[in-house]
């Protein structure tokens, strides 16, 4: 195994638990068009495919309007990005394995499908922006993952071969486009999977982010 040195990382169920506040957000939109609420566990099963997919998805289960879409998804993104980070968290042991991957000198970045602006506005209310030399939006490019653009595009700002990256993520479309991109999959069995995690075809998986420093030397060292 080349030794690493980028680690690429989604961000909801990966880095942050962000449930609560896409849910608040989903829940207010349902609400003005007079629709039923939805449970945090349902929108646990709604998350990682954009702000757009989390929509439909929350509207089809409510019998809502799917012919007004694009309108729904505006509004619900006026709507979160007022508090995207009101109760969104790291998990726990993340700052610290931030920190020791910088402090070995890793090239580090955020690759997700929430949109930029949200994305940009949890991390800097985590303090956790200044970790990261990259960071790609769900509309940073005309692709989301599970297409590899947004991770190629990560290692093109890191300026690292996909060979010497990991990607850490918690779903299925993290797997997906780490292996088109020619990288390395790491997954969190804690996020929101549509999947059961031994199914994501991830080459380890990680019970706590406070793990993958040592799942890192162990990849390298086998």
């Amino acid at each position: 195994m080349t030794p690493p040195k980028a680690i690429l990382f989604d961000l909801d169920g990966t880095l942050v638990d962000s449930a609560r506040d896409l849910t608040d957000a989903v829940n207010a939109l349902l609400a003005e068009e007079g629709l039923p609420q939805v449970s945090l566990a349902a929108v646990k099963s709604m998350i990682g495919d954009g702000a757009a997919k989390l929509v439909e998805r929350a509207l089809a289960a409510t019998g809502g309007d799917l012919s007004r879409l694009p309108a729904h998804v505006v509004r619900f993104l006026a709507i979160y990005e007022t508090g995207a980070a009101r109760h969104t968290a790291a998990y726990p042991g993340v700052p610290e394995v931030l920190h020791e991957l910088k402090r070995r000198g890793l090239r580090l970045a955020v690759v997700t499908n929430k949109p930029y602006a949200a994305t940009m506005d949890i991390l800097e209310a985590l303090g956790l922006a200044g970790f990261f030399g990259a960071v790609i939006g769900g509309d940073s490019l005309p692709e989301r993952k599970p297409h590899p653009a947004p991770l190629v595009a990560a290692l093109a700002r890191l300026d690292v071969p996909a060979e010497a990256a990991i990607m850490v993520g918690d779903n299925y479309h993290d797997v997906e486009a780490a292996r088109a991109a020619g990288v390395r999959a790491f997954a969190v069995t804690y996020g929101y999977s549509h999947r059961p995690h031994a199914e994501l075809g991830a080459d380890r998986l990680l019970d706590t982010m406070s793990e993958l420093p040592s799942l890192i030397d162990e990849a390298v060292a086998a």
